[in-house]
């Protein structure tokens, strides 16, 4: 790997190497399809970016090169306001025409308006602003070269299926097209609104030009739609407008059955309307419901661990998206002991793949399970989703996979038997770590050592005691006295254990985990943050936990590390071992407001706001590197970081649902709003809708000397709201 290059694991244990990262980018996604630019909307022919239209896991076009008579254009702007829609404006060079006339710069101008749907359509508006007539071709380089989205990210493989010649049909449609060694057929249609003029083979594969005569100040546009197709499929070209409307209206229809928020704070409230276009943009229907994909461009694709900490952070947005994910999680659980797969009986999924290499078993995708945090996390969501919408018929539903978790929790996840929940790898393609930070070196010992496995991480006890302590008091509340009081007993046990055998009173604070040979990994890292949302600390330690993530070698001032600057290990540039993650930093500040460390929760609340306002999209992207904020004015940017990525989006979600102080009970028709915390920056939040059981509140919190009040504005049906002193 040359010394441009970048690797990192995760998401599949997989390295991700790429030899070029864009500044800046276009990405755009819909359903399963997604599309990585250039910001100008191009794509190189031999980039090493990974850019492509990627559908199912494939690359059905790997190129895109626009010219105006052979000259490539300047970028004026771009934007993508929604994740399906992208406005790119280009301008020409100074050029000569092939008949010889001088075309000064900035004179002809090139709009591409383009969408994400069934693959992509692209309108492309040529003017002239020329004082004179002009004749002029713009060409448009295309290629495929069908590559599976993991041999894009890095991976060899020693055969490959066949790369066909390209056809053209005759109303001029193209059709590029591969047969892969699962036999299956994938093709990628190209019809345009009016026949090329001229179809050429170029450097970038094929090329179609097309001829505009132009009077000074006359436009003319062409319609390019791009359709990937597999084996059976049939997708019709549609028009761009009714393209749009759809979207349109798909989107509005989606956002009309959230949580109406709105503040005093205009930029605050773009972040907000970011965040919940991005998870529209981020969801996927599927025949089990929606699910919330892991983000772009590289995880456009169910993930378990993502997608329920996504819709546990977004709960108050749109409780919906919660239920439909553990539906869609239930039905791929595990149901048998797999080592290709890291599967067992109960286990929830890492990561599902679509592609010829997942087809083909050389990947174990199929699904994989190897993540450790998946399974309890199923179980804190069900019992979150259960406070604040009462829904027990999903419950009831899914009772025998709530049943399979915990015995997977009990059995497979405890691979010694000394009551911890461990990981351990046994697919020789899995991952090594099998945590939140699943790349190869986020748990080292000194000198560089991994640890003996299997390893239990603190983070990981947390959510199985939450778990078992919230589900023993749903069971409880069913009437399963002896279900409910073991559950409860085992919540009890394992708080006990974790404070034995975790907390490390010299470092006054939580160690990352035990190793197989129970030696702690004693670093101080976020791992440990995460515990307190959990309520699984005592206070004193909670106290002093809190202290140690708020000190400058863990708080950066843009937000928490995710390992503290005095480790042996820590890279402020790391994928985990010293950079910041908004969804990290959203679950500690839950914890944070738990323990009722309120300065504490303020200034981190500050920095991840200051974060996000300096961001050119003022979007919170997956990560970005842990340098200290008094040594540059914007947080340094993670090279290939996801953006938008699930988890980010949600995360200002949690963030004003614990600024606010909301905790629903709706069993009890109770929705308590304990001590809400307005920084200085937020003088007024309203919420409208929000839903709480089968009742809807508008809130409205301002802040008034120093203070934060609220008001109901507006009840339907028997919620009670109860503030708690």
């Amino acid at each position: 790997m040359d010394t441009a290059s970048l690797c990192l694991e995760g998401g599949g244990g997989l390295p991700f190497i790429v030899s070029e990262v864009p500044r800046q980018s276009l990405v755009l996604k819909e359903g399963e399809c997604f599309l990585y630019t250039y910001e100008n909307g191009e794509m190189a022919h031999g980039n090493r970016a990974g850019l492509g239209l990627y559908y199912r896991d494939t690359r059905y076009l790997s190129t895109m090169e626009t010219r105006i008579e052979d000259v490539p254009l300047l970028l004026l702007s771009s934007s993508t306001e929604r994740g399906y829609i992208a406005e790119i404006h280009l301008s020409n060079p100074d050029l000569v025409t092939r008949d010889g006339a001088n075309i000064p710069q900035d004179t002809m101008s090139v709009r591409r308006s383009r969408l994400i749907h069934d693959g992509f359509i692209e309108r492309c508006r040529v003017r002239n602003f020329h004082t004179a007539p002009v004749r002029i071709g713009l060409s448009i380089g295309l290629a495929a070269d069908f590559a599976d989205i993991f041999e894009v990210r890095g991976m060899r493989r020693e055969r490959r299926g066949t790369v066909h010649r390209p056809a053209r049909e005759n109303d001029g449609t193209l059709l590029l097209s591969y047969t892969g060694r699962d036999r299956m057929r994938r093709i990628t249609r190209i019809e345009f609104s009016r026949r090329p003029d001229e179809l050429r083979m170029g450097r970038a594969g094929i090329e179609v030009v097309f001829f505009f005569l132009l009077d000074s100040y006359e436009e003319e546009s062409i319609d390019l739609h791009v359709i990937p197709l597999e084996d059976g499929e049939d997708k019709p070209a549609l028009r761009f407008e009714e393209v749009r409307d759809a979207l349109r209206e798909s989107y509005d229809a989606w956002l009309g059955s959230t949580t109406k928020i709105t503040t005093d704070n205009a930029v605050f409230d773009l972040m907000i309307q970011h965040s919940m276009y991005d998870l529209r943009t981020l969801s996927t229907r599927t025949r089990y419901g929606e699910i919330v994909t892991g983000g772009v461009p590289w995880y456009s694709t169910p993930f378990g661990r993502d997608a329920l900490i996504t819709c546990l952070e977004a709960l108050l947005f749109k409780p919906e998206l919660a239920r439909d994910s553990l539906l869609f999680l239930a039905a791929f659980q595990g149901r048998e002991v797999n080592d290709w797969r890291d599967e067992e009986p109960g286990k929830i999924i890492h990561e599902i793949r679509q592609g010829e290499m997942a087809r083909m078993n050389e990947i174990p995708h199929t699904p994989y399970y190897g993540t450790v945090d998946a399974t309890p996390l199923f179980l804190v969501l069900m019992v979150d989703y259960l406070k604040w919408t009462g829904d027990l018929e999903t419950f009831h539903r899914l009772r025998d996979n709530v049943d399979a978790a915990l015995g997977w929790i009990d059995d497979y996840g405890d691979v010694d038997g000394d009551g911890l929940v461990e990981y351990s790898r046994r697919s020789s393609m899995g991952l090594s770590n099998q945590f939140w930070k699943d790349s190869g070196d986020s748990i080292l010992l000194p000198g560089g050592r991994l640890p003996v496995m299997p390893v239990a991480t603190v983070e990981t006890q947390g959510y199985v005691y939450y778990a078992k302590r919230h589900l023993g008091e749903v069971f409880l509340s069913l009437g399963e006295e002896e279900r409910g009081r073991k559950l409860l007993a085992e919540a009890e046990n394992l708080q006990q254990r974790v404070e034995e055998s975790f907390w490390d009173d010299e470092l006054g604070f939580y160690v990352l985990a035990l190793d197989g040979a129970k030696n702690p990994v004693r670093v101080v890292s976020s791992n440990g943050g995460q515990l307190l949302f959990t309520g699984l600390p005592s206070p004193q330690r909670a106290k002093r936990a809190i202290a140690r993530l708020t000190d400058s070698a863990m708080f950066s001032g843009w937000g928490i590390r995710t390992l503290s600057e005095s480790e042996y290990y820590y890279n402020p540039m790391s994928y985990h071992n010293g950079s910041i993650w908004p969804h990290d930093n959203a679950l500690i500040l839950k914890g944070i407001k738990l323990y009722e460390e309120h300065r504490a929760f303020i200034d981190i609340m500050e920095g991840i706001h200051m974060a996000c306002m300096r961001t050119a999209s003022l979007r919170l992207p997956e990560l970005f590197c842990g340098f200290k904020r008094t040594d540059f004015n914007e947080p340094v940017p993670y090279p290939v970081a996801c953006s938008p990525q699930a988890w980010a989006s949600g995360s200002l979600f949690l963030l004003l649902q614990f600024m606010l102080g909301l905790s629903p009970e709706s069993a009890q028709g109770v929705l308590h709003i304990d001590r809400p915390l307005l920084p200085p920056w937020l003088e007024k939040v309203e919420l409208k809708g929000l839903r709480v059981g089968r009742s809807r509140l508008d809130l409205l919190f301002r802040r008034e000397e120093g203070s934060t009040v609220f008001s109901v504005t507006n009840k339907e049906g028997g919620i009670r709201v109860v503030v708690e002193e």
